[in-house]
């Protein structure tokens, strides 16, 4: 028997856990801060997808506010050193988007950026899950642009943050189109980038 989601209401909230409700029962549960920034107020009804990991010496349930987002937690957890708390950290950092685009192009530097993972493990969850999201929907642009890396190591080479370098590729295909020239790629991504700021 595996326990798919809870459904009650919440009792109490922190950033990292949130207590539901069931029928006089309380169930903590771990979250990630995406999940968290979606939580109603307390007293209110909530439903969280569970994921339920049992070790000899503890028994804990992981509660993420879409299915997808738990999916994403166990394909993490299925490789070999990647643990509860890092793949929570991987998914409260960056959102499944930036995620999946980083595996999908190889971006060591922004799944690196996550506190707890090292290039050596970043690289490791490029190997083991670049074929997993190929055939997950990313949007046209991104998914088929050969530029796209090759813009955002250009752009983190000129001190931009890899997160933001990848985001702003990718802002800049979906608006131009994947035939968009690399140096106007990387033109465009630092006069987007430079507009945040």
């Amino acid at each position: 028997m595996t326990l798919d989601y809870i459904r009650g209401t919440l009792a109490s909230a922190l950033p990292t856990e949130a207590t539901l409700e069931v029928q006089g029962l309380g169930f903590r549960l771990f979250i990630t801060l995406a999940t968290f920034n979606h939580l109603p107020q307390i007293g209110q009804p909530l439903t969280l997808y569970i994921s339920t990991i049992i070790r000899e010496d503890s028994h804990r349930f992981y509660g993420f506010f879409t299915k997808e987002e738990r999916n994403f937690f166990e394909t993490l957890t299925d490789i070999s050193g990647i643990g509860p708390k890092l793949a929570l950290a991987l998914l409260g950092r960056l959102t499944l988007e930036d995620l999946r685009l980083a595996l999908h192009q190889g971006n060591v530097k922004v799944l690196a950026s996550v506190p707890g993972i090292g290039n050596k493990t970043a690289q490791k969850l490029v190997i083991e899950l670049r074929d997993k999201v190929e055939g997950l929907l990313l949007s046209r642009a991104t998914s088929k642009s050969g530029h796209s890396s090759d813009a955002i190591s250009a752009l983190v080479n000129l001190g931009q943050n890899p997160l933001e370098a990848q985001r702003a590729v990718k802002i800049i295909l979906d608006e131009k189109g994947e035939e968009v020239p690399l140096p106007e790629l990387i033109s465009l991504a630092l006069k987007h980038s430079s507009r945040r700021k």
